[in-house]
């Protein structure tokens, strides 16, 4: 049986998220504004991952939401910061989306193709 994180896990997250975004606004520092913004977004991304059972649209749309606000946070962050890390960060998570895209348009052709065979 596959066990998933506790609930007060991913709130801890969110609250520590949420925590560093105001830091940020307070001291008008935008490197912790933009990694509160990316950690509150992960939070709720995971919390509704875990431990929202559902499999309407809704949900799926609220899991890839915060997928999106993340590239742009990490996007508007690059912009304004100029900074290599943000940059890096820019550029893996557009690869990993290009890769997770490509194997799943491929995989099912590849297991369909392995089906014909057998």
């Amino acid at each position: 049986m596959q066990t998933w994180p506790s609930r007060w896990y991913c709130i801890a997250w969110g609250v520590l998220a949420f925590v560093v975004l105001l830091g940020g606004v307070e001291s008008s520092r935008a490197d912790l504004l933009f990694a509160g913004a990316i950690l509150l977004s992960v939070a709720m991304s995971a919390y509704l991952m875990y431990h929202v059972e559902s499999e309407h649209r809704v949900k799926r749309a609220l899991e890839v939401i915060p997928m999106l606000v993340v590239f742009g946070v990490v996007f508007y962050g690059y912009v304004v910061t100029r900074s290599f890390l943000l940059g890096a960060t820019m550029l893996f998570i557009i690869g990993m989306v290009f890769f997770a895209f490509v194997v799943s348009y491929l995989l099912p052709r590849v297991r369909t193709k392995s089906a014909v065979i057998r």
